[in-house]
């Protein structure tokens, strides 16, 4: 399957986690993840993990940008990203936005400006994937940065000095 591929009804948390996966493999400058609770079976495995470092690696520009609702999971039972976040923080910016009337639950990994992974908030079988669609992520992308605005630094997520 070609970076550019268009596929419907990806199931979610497998291959959507491949697919995440082979968006930030792919990615230039950027990626953003916007997740509910950063699924542990979607988004905490060591694959994703080291892809997103070896981003971050690669520039001062590149950025990845991880918006959650709920972040409890995340500091409780621990996450490769959250430790990446920690490690990175400069480069792998994590933040919490409490509700905002545009946000229906979905989840959704965008890729610079032209790669999109999405799942609506109601459904694990219904998602889509374009690995090379300006169009398609666009919309994803202004609704990413609008919850950005409005989330804030959760201070839960912040390592712990001792």
């Amino acid at each position: 399957m070609a970076a550019g591929d268009f596929l419907t009804g990806v199931a979610y948390p497998q291959p959507f986690d491949e697919l995440a996966v082979r968006l930030c493999n792919s990615a230039l400058r950027r990626l953003c993840i916007l997740s509910p609770r950063l699924d542990r079976e979607a988004f905490d495995n060591e694959a994703l993990a080291q892809a997103i470092s070896a981003l971050v690696r690669r520039s001062r520009q590149t950025e990845v940008k991880i918006l959650v609702s709920d972040s409890r999971g995340l500091v409780s039972r621990g996450h490769r990203l959250l430790q990446l976040h920690r490690r990175m923080p400069s480069s792998v910016h994590i933040r919490k936005l409490a509700e905002h009337p545009e946000w229906k639950g979905q989840t959704v990994v965008t890729r610079d400006r032209d790669g999109v992974l999405y799942k609506p908030g109601d459904s694990d079988h219904e998602g889509f994937y374009r690995g090379d669609s300006r169009s398609s992520a666009r919309p994803h992308l202004e609704l990413f940065e609008e919850l950005w605005r409005h989330s804030e630094v959760d201070i839960e997520l912040r390592s712990l000095s001792i």
